[in-house]
């Protein structure tokens, strides 16, 4: 065999091995996008699954948000938004319900590109951030809506008679429930930052007064009202949520030293 058609079979060899570990590679990316899919169905029927069950539920959910209005009216301004209401909860209550499996499949599809100690910190912060955000639900329904409620009924009493849309006032809950539970991830977010070396927890000690000022300005806008009690009852959580962010900053520490 010549030198040309020993080069031209090499390069034929070449062409062909490549060709092969395109294939593959795009059969590694079907069978991706295959699992994806089938990981997507079980989430969708067992957010059915979750929304059949939160309708029996609805109603009992629905009382327990429009508790601290006590006595004041609550009216609906179609004939429709009582039911869609009432759909839009137990669409919720099915999102919770299903959640912990939603998460177990988000968490089967990553875990094959990730490395050990990333899948322990996944199985540690989703449970986590999971509590962190109930115990932000839990606050704003015993305590920050309960007396923020009073404060903004009170605004010219004499003038206006306080009476709501159901719609509106579960949207203005919903919202500040979603803000507090965000606000509750403090001590997740400065242990991550920390764990990845972005921020150290000396530069958090000295940054306390900054963060009080922050809080506060951040209670202003998220609170309903602008009441001192109110806003106090934002920022003091959030500056005790910040210390505990500091200790678990500490702990970051020493993790990365020992990894």
């Amino acid at each position: 065999m010549g030198e040309h058609e020993e080069i031209a079979v090499n390069e034929q060899e070449g062409q062909e091995a490549g060709e092969v570990e395109e294939q593959a590679q795009e059969m590694s990316l079907l069978e991706h996008i295959g699992e994806l899919r089938i990981r997507l169905i079980r989430a969708v029927v067992a957010l059915i699954i979750g929304a059949l069950i939160g309708l029996l539920f609805s109603d009992r959910v629905i009382e327990v948000l429009v508790w601290p209005l006590r006595e004041s009216e609550l009216i609906v301004l179609s004939p429709t938004e009582a039911s869609v209401i009432y759909f839009k909860v137990a669409l919720f209550l099915g999102f919770l319900i299903a959640l912990p499996y939603i998460l177990h499949q988000i968490y089967g599809f990553l875990v094959p590109g990730l490395y050990p100690n990333e899948r322990r910190l996944l199985l540690l912060g989703i449970p986590a951030a999971i509590v962190l955000f109930a115990l932000g639900a839990l606050f704003t329904m015993t305590v920050l809506i309960p007396f923020s409620m009073p404060v903004l009924m009170g605004f010219l009493q004499d003038v206006v008679q306080p009476t709501y849309s159901l719609d509106l006032y579960l949207s203005f809950v919903t919202t500040v429930l979603f803000w507090m539970g965000l606000l509750f991830q403090t001590p997740l977010v400065v242990y991550g930052l920390a764990r990845a070396g972005i921020v150290a927890p000396e530069a958090l000690k000295k940054a306390r007064r900054l963060v009080i000022f922050a809080a506060a300005l951040l209670a202003a806008i998220i609170t309903p009202t602008t009441d001192p009690v109110t806003m106090l009852l934002v920022t003091g959580p959030f500056i005790v949520l910040y210390e505990v962010g500091i200790v678990l900053a500490r702990l970051a520490v020493r993790q990365r030293g020992e990894s």
